[in-house]
């Protein structure tokens, strides 16, 4: 889970670095690197991006939910409990987000995503059919008339489909992530070419920051076993997150930096207090474990009192994710 929430705000990032480039004009950078998207491109590419997060935040979730409910540990169909409520969530978001694309892909789209969503729409588009008529079904309790011969057949043909769908579906998502870490780079070196190194640096924290909480997860890291960290590696992610800091911390003195970036001074202020408490939840943990000291038991039985606890990784990522969510809703970015 740890790396899950990692990779969700690591995307958050990118997604934002992409829309923050609707003003920009590039198409190429000195390291051959696709340009910044702009206009209609980048209006057809952040439809795949909100498609592919449908998929990942509510088709798929959905579809796991409903095996884990309705199904054996062969997925065979079990009859549902009829004294509780029989629920099965709409996806509607993702019906949504299908329409949308296929109206876009009708027309001029060029991206080399194109190919990808245009087979994978119908996979997923049959499957929510099959998910709409079992939501129909156990809301008009159809099942008292067939004694659930109906639901066992929406199960067995959902069941039949979901192994290549999800297959599909992962596949795609590694082609957008591809993409997006693709326009990240190109973005990374307009705002280099452009001399906007207050941005430049901030975005480098955060990503130097989720490397930190990368290596955490990589070890396994959480308050109950912080004391089995190998300090060495995550110091080498920490060392280069406070070294990012210190440019950041630089860049902002000048003023005419600042006016480059197009964040007012208030803004940087309260940027710079959110990235420093990252950094001090970084430093705090590798002092937890030089003190050998370990979180007492009735703080690990609480992660919201672990959110808040010196020296742990769950402080850490909280404060992360407080400077990516300070980050996106900056004007500046827009």
């Amino acid at each position: 889970m740890f790396y899950k929430v990692c990779r969700f705000v690591s995307l958050l990032i990118l997604s934002v670095l992409v829309l923050a480039a609707c003003g920009s004009t590039s198409k190429s950078n000195k390291n051959d690197v696709q340009g910044v998207y702009t206009g209609k491109e980048l209006a057809e590419y952040n439809m795949y991006i909100n498609f592919s997060n449908n998929l990942k935040g509510e088709f798929l979730k959905t579809k796991e939910n409903y095996f884990a409910n309705y199904s054996d540990a062969d997925l065979n169909y079990v009859t549902p409990d009829t004294t509780k409520e029989i629920f099965i969530p709409n996806v509607d978001q993702t019906h949504q987000s299908i329409n949308d694309l296929k109206e876009m892909l009708q027309k001029k789209a060029t991206l080399p995503l194109k190919k990808t969503a245009q087979s994978l729409i119908p996979e997923v588009k049959g499957e929510i059919e099959i998910l709409e008529e079992m939501v129909d079904y156990y809301e008009t309790k159809e099942y008292t008339k067939d004694d659930f011969r109906k639901a066992k057949k929406l199960h067995d043909s959902l069941l039949k489909t979901t192994k290549k769908t999800n297959s599909d579906i992962a596949s795609f998502n590694k082609e957008v992530d591809k993409l997006m870490e693709e326009q990240h780079l190109a973005k990374m070196a307009e705002l280099k070419n452009n001399g906007d190194t207050v941005t430049y640096s901030l975005i480098q924290f955060i990503e130097d920051a989720e490397a930190v909480n990368v290596e955490l997860q990589n070890q396994h890291m959480q308050a109950v076993n912080i004391l089995k960290l190998d300090t060495c590696a995550y110091s080498l992610k920490y060392d280069k997150l406070v070294n990012t800091y210190t440019e950041f911390e630089t860049a902002i003195k000048d003023k005419e930096k600042i006016a480059k970036s197009g964040f007012s001074e208030a803004d940087l202020r309260t940027l710079k207090a959110k990235a420093n408490q990252v950094k001090i939840d970084g430093k705090s943990i590798i002092e937890l474990v030089e003190s050998k000291e370990s979180i007492a038991d009735d703080v690990l039985d609480n992660n919201t009192i672990l959110a808040k606890t010196t020296g742990t990784p769950e402080k850490l990522l909280h404060s992360y994710k407080n400077l990516v969510s300070e980050y996106a809703n900056f004007p500046a970015l827009n």
